[in-house]
């Protein structure tokens, strides 16, 4: 070993180096406590001289024996980070909250992670995608641990999922299962949460440093630790910071650049960084994998796109066939929070409450609030709750908030509710009576609320948030408290929360959250639009202009309105039992798909077309029937060479990726027909010479390998 490395491991903990007769030792002088580590070099005389003379001076002295670099680190790493207590301090932290996940169950419910299917992208340290994968029975949990607990290269991992599937869950489960299977490391989590103040994400990260780390170790040893991979990080609600709404067709990479500078700055050696977001076209557009490659860093990046959740996972084979029996519409339970609730509760009520034909949501408000007026001795009725928190989703929702400290949302309780609270005191039947404060202070213990990271409260989930913010909407109490810009003051990530949210509720109630966000203008994008429609009215009814879908499930659905689709992609995505007309996508198309017992429109087969379906698979032979009446032509020109071209342009500089449609249109000036393209493409595809993954196609080095080997530069 070299002295001047053994040097640096010690400083960077604090310690002073000191040559002692040849010896090397390092004090270390923190408050009352005096240390010394002298290092064995076999003169035992010398040895023992030097550890009485330091404990003569007070030291408490260890006589180390290290064979390499590498064990000192550990050794200190586990020393100074006390690992056992730090764990421990992390199991407590899951099992609180854990005990927050029941608080929406009956008493005898027990927690179960219950992982959804998901898509698996892996990009290497060269950032060519080696790999997509749709993963079904194996949850995403094990997946990510695994990786964490093997991989010696930096790692970013992105796991995404639509509002309400989970990501935090997954992302307690990923912490707890790191805890249980590997004592050397120290997960470390992070919740990012929105609120009024203006957050750095730079700032946060050095702030969850000192208050967790605080009085332990310095922040510079923490990101030391977790650039080597002892210190994984797993943060929660990447989205949460961004000050504007993410979108599908505008670029938002400007708004996360500086967040992901500071997460890419971290990535070196063997650092892990874990991020949770809700789905976004972020991270599978252009800019972001050109951003990587501009970067200079080479880590590897594992994404994970989390699929709506299969209600046979949640639900018991007697549970379904009470829902079933009673023709019971199933696709309005497809939420976890409600398959949660239908999981647990008792099955004979489960019965009644499907014989009587009651909205399961309405159901499961009503256990919520009846059970507060029991826990809380709170006289308020199940309505007039509702009615305050409805004001105080409100007023979030006018600051763009989703969580806040406790004493801003007392304060809110208070000063919008003073009539009722006067009224409630008033009538309290009791003696004494309670105070306003007393009052706030028992509404924000209230079971929709949370108690979050930093002394903050939010509501419980965002199906509860969008459930009340769907239900101002159709009460028209934006409209009568904005009337001048409502449709400014909600924001389309709040709208959004509202629409997922309403698509488990009564078909009537759907439709009035529909035309209230059809009728009104809001300055949404298409694809918002696009899921409006979808899970509002379960058809497409709008024009849909640069949207790019992914990772969604459509039955008996119909596309068949002229040019619906323009300049959009659907990429990875499942169809059973959908009509198509060929006219109603123009410019636009399938990557990735499968198609199940779907099929064209009569009259579709008549028309010109810029449709096109790439990569696609079906169990009717849909796919091919897409250009069968193209007209043919005999060609010489090797179409699998021009696009291999397109990525090699010597021997030394290879574009690992391409745009998919930039390719296509190219080839079209050369007046190469789309049957030739797309058959081109998915021979190159199955002989794993490219991989496709939305709109971006990447050439692996199989493919390099063949076009060296085939063609001529």
């Amino acid at each position: 070993m070299n002295n001047s490395d053994i040097t640096d491991v010690y400083q960077r903990y604090g310690y002073i180096a000191k040559n002692v007769e040849g010896v090397l030792v390092y004090e270390y002088k923190q408050g009352r406590y005096f240390g010394a580590d002298i290092i064995n070099n076999e003169n035992v005389s010398k040895i023992e001289k030097i550890q009485n003379e330091y404990r003569n001076l007070n030291f408490s002295t260890l006589v180390r024996d290290y064979k390499s670099v590498e064990e000192i680190e550990d050794e200190l790493f586990k020393s100074f980070f006390q690992l056992p207590s730090f764990r421990a301090a992390l199991s407590r932290k899951y099992d609180a909250f854990i005990q927050k996940q029941m608080t929406g169950l009956p008493s005898s419910a027990e927690y179960q992670y219950i992982s959804s299917d998901y898509t698996y992208s892996h990009y290497d340290l060269e950032g060519i995608i080696t790999s997509i994968q749709e993963i079904e029975n194996k949850s995403v949990v094990d997946n990510v641990a695994e990786l964490l607990n093997t991989a010696q290269e930096p790692l970013f991992v992105i796991i995404e999922a639509a509002a309400g599937y989970g990501k935090t869950c997954t992302a307690y489960e990923i912490v707890k299962k790191i805890e249980e299977s590997n004592s050397e490391i120290l997960p470390f989590y992070i919740e990012l949460s929105r609120n009024r103040e203006a957050r750095i994400f730079k700032h946060i990260l050095q702030n969850e440093i000192d208050e967790q780390f605080q009085n332990v170790v310095k922040s510079d040893v923490v990101l030391h630790q977790i650039k080597q991979g002892k210190i994984p990080v797993i943060i929660d609600g990447f989205d949460e910071l961004l000050s504007k709404d993410l979108s599908a067709n505008t670029s938002q990479l400007r708004d996360v650049e500086s967040m992901l500078s500071t997460i890419v700055n971290l990535l070196e050696s063997k650092a892990k960084i874990v991020i949770t977001s809700r789905k976004t076209a972020i991270f599978s557009g252009e800019e972001f994998y050109e951003w990587i490659r501009k970067t200079g860093k080479k880590y590897n990046i594992a994404r994970f796109s989390i699929s709506e959740p299969k209600i046979e996972n949640w639900l018991t084979t007697d549970r379904l066939d009470i829902l079933n029996s009673c023709n019971f519409p199933i696709t309005n339970v497809a939420n976890p929070v409600l398959l949660s609730y239908i999981r647990n509760i008792d099955i004979e009520e489960l019965r009644e409450l499907v014989q009587n034909s009651k909205d399961i949501v309405d159901k499961y408000f009503d256990f919520l609030l009846r059970r507060e007026q029991v826990r809380q001795e709170l006289l308020f009725d199940e309505e007039m709750q509702l009615r305050i928190f409805k004001k105080l989703v409100r007023i979030m929702t006018e600051f763009d908030i989703k969580v806040e400290s406790k004493i801003f949302i007392k304060d809110i309780l208070k000063d919008y509710n003073r009539g009722i609270f006067d009224n409630y005191i008033k009538n309290y039947p009791k003696s004494p009576k309670p105070t306003h404060d007393e009052l706030a202070d028992t509404l924000s213990n209230h079971a929709l609320l949370d108690r979050k990271q930093h002394d903050n409260v939010g509501f419980i989930n965002e199906f509860i948030l969008g459930i009340l913010i769907g239900r101002n909407l159709i009460e028209d109490k934006y409209q009568k408290h904005y009337p001048q810009n409502f449709t400014n003051v909600i924001t389309q990530d709040f709208a959004y929360l509202a629409v997922s949210a309403f698509k488990v509720q009564p078909q009537d109630r759907r439709n009035l959250l529909w035309a209230k966000l059809k009728e009104n203008h809001f300055p949404y994008n298409a694809k918002f639009c696009f899921d409006r429609d979808l899970y509002l009215k379960n058809e497409f009814i709008d024009s849909y202009n640069d949207i790019f879908v992914e990772d969604m499930s459509f039955s008996k659905m119909v596309f068949t309105k002229d040019r619906q689709f323009q300049n959009s992609i659907i990429s990875n995505c499942k169809f059973d039992d959908c009509t198509f007309d060929k006219y109603a996508f123009d410019n636009s198309g399938f990557i990735n798909c499968k198609f199940f017992n779907c099929q064209w429109t009569d009259d579709s087969c008549h028309k010109g077309t810029t449709m096109y379906i790439t990569g696609c698979e079906s169990n009717n032979d849909f796919e091919s029937k897409l250009y069968e009446h193209e007209e043919q032509t005999e060609t010489q020109i090797d179409v699998e060479e021009l696009i291999l071209r397109k990525f090699v342009k010597s021997s030394s500089k290879v574009n690992s990726m391409r745009k998919l449609s930039t390719i296509k249109n190219s080839l079209k000036e050369e007046n190469i027909t789309m049957r030739e393209i797309e058959k081109a493409i998915n021979s190159l595809k199955k002989n794993a010479y490219i991989v496709i993954n939305g709109d971006t196609c990447f050439i692996q080095r199989e493919g390099i390998t063949y076009f060296n080997s085939t063609y001529k530069l």
